[in-house]
């Protein structure tokens, strides 16, 4: 081989092994909000978007999206049923599971607003953990709700979000 031949060789070797180095680098912690850095709002809308299109790849391969989302289901029976997928070969990565799962919980959950933990709140009804924990408190000093009305009367709530998903509420 002449010079060249094996300096050639080598510049493909290092960008190979270099490449491959970053591939297996590990995912960085994720920072601390920065000014200018995405709403909830955005993120809402994030999830509306990729979350879809990811749940109709993921659950697709076996059957179509309408399957999957003709009816509601609390948080416990969406992971009951997205691990019960897994289970018979539904593929996709961790992360895209775990997207699947909050999609299908947000735009398809139901939650007992008079028992639900504020994570269940927030999960299904995408209310912020203040707007979560304020129901919560509410519920703790002024009894249950009997109504998606009286459940609006939680000062500060997002009275929108209680109002975009009416099927998605039980009061019993």
């Amino acid at each position: 081989m002449t010079f060249r031949t094996n300096l050639a060789a080598a510049s493909i070797l290092f960008t190979i092994t270099a490449a491959s180095a970053v591939a297996r680098q590990e995912p960085q912690a994720p920072q601390a909000p920065q000014a200018g850095a995405p709403s909830a709002q955005a993120n809402e809308e994030e999830l509306a978007v990729t979350g879809k299109k990811t749940t109709e790849d993921v659950c697709s391969q076996c059957h179509g999206l309408e399957d999957v989302t003709g009816r509601r289901r609390t948080v416990r029976e969406w992971n009951d049923t997205v691990s019960e997928m897994v289970s018979r070969g539904a593929a996709g990565t961790d992360e895209q599971i775990a997207t699947v799962k909050r999609y299908l919980m947000r735009y398809y959950g139901v939650v007992a607003v008079n028992t639900a933990p504020a994570t269940e709140l927030s999960s299904v009804l995408g209310l912020s953990s203040k707007d979560a924990d304020a129901v919560i408190e509410y519920r703790k000093a002024h009894g249950n709700f009997t109504d998606a009305a009286a459940l609006s009367s939680v000062p500060g709530i997002d009275k929108a979000k209680i109002d975009a998903q009416p099927d998605a509420l039980r009061f019993k």
